[in-house]
């Protein structure tokens, strides 16, 4: 299966308990597949009358910024769990509306996180582009359709997407 959704989530806990807090949130589960934790879920519970598994594994993130040219950065960059998501067991694209399956459900399970938990979070689309951020006390953001991860749309994130701290 090919990761198209990934939430990135800055929070001192592990990814087993980011696993179970988001389980717990959305009526789904935890379990741990390959000692990874997995976070699972109907996809009915989370995109009404789609059929099928949702989820994949919370893994710890490592940030690609001492990688790159002094300066440059993008936005998962600060965050240090990844959770990875996608659709089994059932369609990826809603043949009643034309919808995307699993951009609906990491938008259900980003959703659930920012609105129960005191953490920051980031929703990403096929690697690049960036769908929404939570910030705690600040509340929640879409962006606009082009947003991407990249530092060069660093202004359009409005503060929402936490930079990473030096030598972090």
């Amino acid at each position: 299966m090919s990761v198209r959704e990934q939430l990135f989530v800055r929070t001192d806990g592990s990814p087993a308990q980011v696993a179970e807090l988001a389980a717990k949130l959305i009526g789904g589960r935890a379990e741990v597949r390959d000692q990874q934790p997995w976070l699972l879920a109907d996809t009915a519970q989370l995109v009404p009358g789609v059929v099928g598994e949702f989820g994949g594994p919370v893994v710890a993130h490592a940030s690609e910024a001492a990688f790159r040219p002094d300066g440059e950065f993008e936005a998962p960059d600060a965050y240090d769990i990844e959770v990875r998501l996608w659709q089994t067991g059932g369609p990826r694209v809603d043949q009643a509306t034309g919808a995307d399956v699993e951009e609906l459900a990491a938008a259900a399970v980003f959703q659930a996180l920012a609105g129960s938990a005191d953490l920051a979070l980031i929703h990403v689309h096929n690697d690049d582009a960036l769908l929404s951020a939570a910030l705690p006390g600040t509340g929640t953001i879409a962006f606009p359709p082009g947003t991407t991860i990249y530092d060069w749309d660093a202004d359009d994130w409005h503060g929402f997407v936490l930079r990473p701290a030096a030598g972090r």
